[in-house]
């Protein structure tokens, strides 16, 4: 038997093989939309594919369940309640799909969505118990998965069917079945997820929060306290995986485009996101540009923007890291890109385009700053965030808000932008000094850089 998991950065996304070598046969969990590494495994590893299986309609990412069956004939597996509208089988609570000598039986486990399914791995050559379960978003290391992204009426119904899951359904579970979750550390599908990359039932009915309330209104109080808001994505995703993404060859592949053109993309209305690093960008960009440096949270604050009826443009140093854009942007459903600006930032200057700046400074000057009343503290991390730590005299107003269109209440004068550690700030100075503040400063390091420079925090 093998379980071997595959791991998307920046999503904190899992997927999982499932594997019987001796009958030469692999079932794919929760695969994500570029199947490439998928392919290379099986073909590695002399196996069939004979079952896709999705655990959800995913919210977070575009899933790679209809691209794989294209690639290889084989079927899709999805729980009942999904109303997917392409081509799967749908599964009903105790279904079972032979892997080899291997089963995976499905597990309703509402309440992250209501069609969520968790698969329990069974070896029965072994034992009659299952031996693990991939759980999707119902659960993870330390945290269950938050029952608030299909809107507020659709909680109060999902929040309730989270409450039997945890207590009804997975709590009898044995203490030794291995948990192997849809996400780690970083991805918003849960409140504050674990980095570790499994965990066990018994591991989360002893110290698992949610496992360990005296009734319903505990329960109920203690998930939701401090819940994050969303990205503003998610519900376009849901609605891309329901009905089926476009398969990737289907896309236009974006090409390099001259300085007019990107002149006249702009003036169209496409969105230009600059992936450079965050001092790159500082130091000259392209008027207008959102500054949305490639790496772990890429993915992510690309999504907040929600692009999706326009077209995109990147800036970028080098045709591998459009590529790799590329392939971030297609991962949550962001398929409208014209291409990259041939040449970077070094052709814009050279044919004498106009150019900004945003000022940076670090946090040593910036105290200096605020006691001179020169500058107004804008803090854009989310708000349970700024509770927690707060610098005196800074107003909160999340970067999430600022990338919606969202505009905080200001006096006028200098803007200080500050978030944990510089990316997110960099973002929403670039979408406020695109929208005409001009300005705009950004806090280097951000409170991490704050924290270790000794300073204080606290509202007065």
């Amino acid at each position: 038997m093998i379980v071997e998991r595959s791991f998307t950065p920046g999503l904190a996304e899992v997927a999982y093989y499932v594997a019987d070598e001796a009958a030469g046969e692999v079932a794919i969990i929760d695969p994500r939309r570029d199947i490439d590494e998928y392919l290379a495994w099986i073909t590695r590893h002399g196996m069939r594919l004979v079952a896709i299986c999705e655990t959800h309609v995913h919210a977070d990412f575009v899933s790679g369940a209809r691209e794989l069956a294209a690639a290889t004939g084989a079927p899709v597996y999805a729980g009942m309640f999904g109303e997917t509208e392409f081509p799967h089988t749908a599964l009903e609570d105790g279904q079972e799909i032979r892997v080899g000598s291997l089963t995976l039986k499905a597990l309703w486990s509402p309440g992250h969505t209501p069609e969520h399914i968790a698969y329990l791995l069974f070896d029965r050559a072994e034992s009659s118990d299952p031996v693990a379960m991939f759980s999707g978003d119902i659960l993870f290391a330390g945290e269950i998965g938050r029952p608030d992204l299909l809107g507020e009426d659709a909680q109060k119904k999902l929040i309730e069917q989270l409450y039997d899951t945890i207590y009804n359904r997975l709590k009898p579970l044995p203490d030794g079945v291995v948990v192997y979750p849809g996400h780690t550390a970083g991805s918003p599908c849960g409140k504050k997820i674990g980095d570790a990359p499994n965990t066990t039932m018994g591991q989360e009915k002893t110290f698992g929060y949610a496992f360990n309330q005296p009734d319903k209104a505990s329960f109920i109080k203690v998930v939701m306290d401090g819940m994050p808001k969303p990205p503003a994505y998610y519900p376009f995703m849901k609605w891309v995986n329901k009905v089926g993404p476009a398969l990737l060859a289907e896309l236009p592949g974006g090409k390099a485009l001259t300085v007019r053109e990107v002149e006249l993309a702009q003036a169209g209305g496409a969105l230009l996101i600059d992936t450079r690093p965050a001092a790159a960008f500082a130091a000259g960009h392209i008027p207008g540009a959102v500054a949305v440096g490639l790496g772990e949270s890429f993915a992510i604050w690309a999504g907040w923007l929600t692009p999706y009826n326009r077209e995109v443009v990147l800036v970028v140093d080098s045709h591998d890291q459009f590529i790799e854009a590329r392939t971030e942007l297609h991962r949550i459903g962001i398929d409208k890109i014209a291409g990259w600006l041939d040449g970077g930032m070094a052709a814009w200057v050279a044919a004498g385009k106009p150019v900004k700046s945003v000022e940076t400074v670090s946090v040593r000057d910036l105290v200096g700053q605020l006691k001179s009343g020169d500058v107004t503290l804008l803090d854009v991390r989310d708000a349970a965030e700024w509770d927690e730590a707060a610098i005196a005299g800074s107003r909160n107003f999340s970067a999430g808000r600022i990338a919606q269109g969202g505009k905080p209440d200001l006096d006028g004068g200098k803007v200080a932008v500050l978030c944990g550690g510089g990316f997110r700030s960099m973002v929403a100075a670039s979408l406020l000094q695109a929208a005409g503040m001009d300005n705009v400063v950004n806090v280097d390091g951000g409170i991490k850089a704050w924290r270790e420079a000794g300073l204080p925090t606290g509202r007065n």
